[in-house]
């Protein structure tokens, strides 16, 4: 079974929230990448602070810089989330960038199938344990996953096989850094943390 894709200029605008101190040098210098790993068993999400996690942008201003992302969304409705001090960082993949995507359950199981990690023996109830291994798709050249908001509701808690379950919202985990990195603009959308 081949694997789906999307190309570099169909996926969605994207952009990565972080505070006002983050050196956004940091993400666009190739040298400072943090490489993917994995935590030695598979697992839903790589090892935390390594690739680059983006979400579509959601909301611009009349000039098109973004004002609000899916992840913003999300963490003022789900965890009632002060995003209002959140900055915003445009992200847009090279026009090579090689994009896998996740829009059901039957692609997640074929890229699972072409590169198995280890399975993890801590979640045997649900789906045997089985996760992509992320540090051998970015070797073999994967920049990046692209999950879609129906790819991340048919993954969620499916009743059998493999799930994304902590993915939460569509968003694209990139592998390696084959993006650009555009502007980065202050949030605009006012918190709905502690609205009545």
């Amino acid at each position: 079974m081949s694997l789906a894709t999307i190309p570099a200029d169909a996926l969605p605008q994207q952009a990565y929230a972080h505070t006002e101190d983050h050196d956004v040098n940091l993400t666009a210098d190739r040298a400072h990448w943090r490489p993917i790993r994995g935590i030695g068993t598979g697992w839903v999400k790589p090892h935390a602070g390594t690739g680059l996690w983006t979400a579509p942008v959601t909301a611009r201003r009349a000039d098109g810089t973004p004002t609000d992302s899916a992840w913003l969304q999300w963490s003022r409705s789900e965890m009632d989330s002060d995003t209002s001090g959140l900055w915003l960082t445009e992200i847009w993949p090279t026009g090579d960038a090689r994009l896998l995507l996740i829009d059901d359950q039957t692609q997640l199981a074929a890229i699972i199938d072409a590169y198995p990690a280890e399975p993890n023996p801590y979640v045997p109830h649900r789906n045997g344990g089985r996760y992509p291994d992320w540090e051998a798709l970015a070797a073999d050249g994967w920049d990046g996953v692209y999950l879609t908001d129906r790819g991340q509701w048919e993954t969620r808690l499916p009743r059998g096989g493999p799930d994304l379950y902590g993915w939460d919202l569509e968003s694209c985990l990139w592998l390696r850094p084959s993006y650009v990195v555009g502007r980065t603009v202050r949030s605009s959308v006012p918190s709905r943390a502690g609205a009545a």
